[in-house]
């Protein structure tokens, strides 16, 4: 039932969105959506992750990364990362921790003209990231800035499946991304990087996919 009612209410904000009468909404709301009881083995998926400036809700998004796959295996030609305009002061903390400086960020693409292919690229796509309410909310809230509308989405937070997978682990950074690979014996990965982390966050999945029963279905693993 959880699943049909969240199916329902995205189907809904798509139907909004298909009457926006902008050209790049419309397709994405047009796209061939997947329906919940899809195999999971037969999803088209997207990973995606963003570098922001700080952990505020506000926060100001300086890079993103992504790149399609399916349970199939993971194909980089299509791959992408960009750095996004910023001119603002940026937080020291978190240009510790991402390494975009504030000279590198003035110099990236302005928001808009990243959001075109990143929506284009998640149409009919189901999103795929480690702690994925993140980059949900920073996808809904940058394309209401930049469109008028906030875009549905749908997601995987492989953070949540490993809370499902291996439930009541001790310790702060058991869950962390890197630990998480770890315990599937995955390489370690320099962290803070867009498009390494998108990576990292689908080879997890397809790692995780392995210890669910071959007839999983989509809407199971969905985030809720």
């Amino acid at each position: 039932m959880r699943e049909r009612i969240a199916d329902w209410r995205f189907r809904r904000r798509l139907a909004a969105l298909g009457k926006s009468g902008q050209e790049l909404l419309c397709a994405y709301a047009g796209a061939r959506w997947p329906a919940p009881d899809l195999p999971l083995r037969e999803a088209a998926l997207l990973a995606l992750d963003f570098e922001l400036d700080g952990l505020a809700r506000d926060a100001h998004v300086l890079q993103a990364g992504w790149l399609a796959f399916d349970t199939g295996g993971i194909a980089l030609d299509g791959a992408m990362s960009l750095d996004i305009r910023s001119a603002r002061r940026l937080d020291d903390g978190a240009v510790t921790v991402h390494g975009i400086g504030e000279e590198r960020a003035r110099e990236g693409q302005p928001l808009r003209q990243v959001l075109g292919p990143l929506v284009s690229a998640l149409s009919g796509r189901v999103l795929v990231a480690h702690g994925a309410a993140i980059e949900v909310e920073v996808i809904e809230r940058t394309t209401r800035a930049c469109f008028g509308e906030a875009l549905p989405v749908r997601a995987i937070c492989t953070l949540e499946l490993e809370r499902r997978l291996h439930p009541n682990l001790v310790g702060s950074d058991a869950y962390r991304l890197a630990a998480v690979r770890a315990r599937y014996n995955l390489p370690a990965y320099d962290q803070h990087d867009a498009l390494s982390d998108a990576l990292a966050a689908a080879e997890l999945l397809l790692a995780q996919a392995r210890r669910l029963p071959a007839d999983v279905r989509l809407g199971s693993v969905l985030r809720g």
